[in-house]
């Protein structure tokens, strides 16, 4: 049977991307609130909020530079929320809470105790956030119907928190490392001195696993990376390779805490083909100023320019690797990926249930055909196309592009 599409709602409560947010997914009974720390004050038009719930507390560790996030629960989810937590002790401070409570008031104690659980089960193992638990919550004992609702409940969660902003649950970058035309390498004194892949997220400048951390440090490096590196001790091993991805601010901190001498990320980062970071900002930002000229494979011709159907007047969007090139345009809420455009003919490694089925059921009804789409299709939104073509779950916002290199999402926001 074909997945299904969901639908995800998004209301704006206070009339501003600013203010409050509650998200509603289809065929779910739960209601997910992003609320700001000085918003919490003026919740007292949410009573639902005063219900059994877990809740997640994000903001960024000062130190590190890393989001962290807090998993809880509670009989009454606003009033834990605005309690003292220990955590808070070390002078972190969070600056949002993501909360779920359900209309009905169906979560019990035993049910949000499991849902704590599983909800820290899933941070610790993305290492993508850092947790600030100082425990592991334990797990109510529930029947097996029970723990299939929850589960259920569980994987909407996953599909919410991305749509407010958070990839809490999300792989950590390392898991698309296959991806080689997004990836960016540093190398000091031809690798003795230090040599790294790195990726660029929303979320900051990663160090990916298995790069080799250069053990001496210089006097003069910055304290923020001298932390950095006693911090992330344990995750080097003997042999100097880093044993998961760390996210940083900036490329800069992180070439520095890889070759632990002062660095520009800007230049010292690069594609495989030997562009520096510095020159693929310019190019994104289209300034007029002359980058590294380099040998380039140019990705295989899209078969049908523009379908026939476009409707007159939109702008077409471009998704584009080294392996691929796709166009779209949006209509109303959904993304129409237009005939012609190409589809990965592999799977990310990270590819999740949902992108799979969708991709075979595109070929099984013939509107792909030999990885070309033979149609236009439309799609729920940016991103499931972009997970559709690429063959993962990814950033549509970020990746479609219109003639002039401005981002969807540059585009909305405009």
């Amino acid at each position: 049977m074909a997945q299904l599409g969901k639908s995800i709602d998004l209301y704006l409560m206070d009339g501003t991307a600013a203010g409050r947010w509650q998200a509603t997914l289809s065929n779910w009974n739960c209601n997910s609130y992003k609320i700001q720390r000085a918003d919490l004050k003026n919740c007292d038009d949410l009573p639902e909020l005063h219900a059994p719930g877990v809740y997640f507390l994000l903001g960024r560790d000062d130190e590190s530079g890393q989001q962290f996030v807090y998993v809880g629960e509670g009989d009454d989810a606003l009033k834990r929320v605005m309690q003292p937590h220990t955590f808070e002790k070390d002078g972190s401070y969070w600056t949002e809470v993501v909360i779920l409570v359900t209309p009905d008031g169906s979560l019990d104690k035993a049910k949000i105790k499991y849902l704590e659980n599983r909800f820290h089960q899933i941070v610790v193992t993305t290492n993508r956030y850092m947790i600030k638990n100082g425990n592991t919550p334990p797990q109510s004992p529930v029947q097996k119907k029970v723990r299939d609702m929850l589960e259920e409940f569980i994987m909407n969660t996953q599909l919410i928190m991305p749509a407010l902003g958070h990839k809490v649950f999300e792989p950590q970058p390392s898991a698309d490392k296959d991806e080689l035309d997004e990836l960016l390498y540093f190398s000091r004194s031809q690798g003795k001195g230090g040599q790294a892949t790195g990726k660029i997220a929303d979320d900051g400048f990663w160090v990916l696993k298995g790069s080799y951390i250069y053990p001496h440090t210089a006097d003069y490096l910055p304290s923020g990376v001298v932390k950095a590196r006693q911090r992330y001790v344990d995750l080097i091993d003997n042999q100097g390779i880093l044993q998961r991805d760390i996210s940083f601010g900036s490329p800069s901190y992180a070439a520095s805490f890889v070759c632990g001498k002062n660095s520009n990320g800007l230049t010292e980062w690069k594609t495989k083909d030997g562009v520096t970071l510095k020159d693929l900002n310019e190019n994104a930002a289209g300034n007029g100023k002359k980058a590294r000229k380099v040998k380039m494979e140019k990705p295989a011709p899209v078969q049908t320019a523009i379908s026939s159907s476009t409707p007159e007047g939109v702008e077409i969007l471009h998704l584009a690797s080294k392996k691929l090139t796709a166009k779209g345009y949006i209509s109303g809420e959904a993304l129409v990926v237009l005939k012609g455009s190409q589809m990965s003919t592999g799977l990310r490694q990270s590819c999740r249930a949902w992108v799979k089925t969708h991709r075979n059921e595109l070929i099984k009804s013939g509107k792909v055909v030999e990885f070309v789409f033979a149609e236009d299709v439309s799609f729920s939104s940016p991103s499931a196309a972009a997970a559709a073509i690429l063959g993962g779950e990814s950033n549509g916002l970020i990746l479609w592009k219109n003639d002039g290199g401005k981002t969807l999402k540059e585009l909305l926001t405009k």
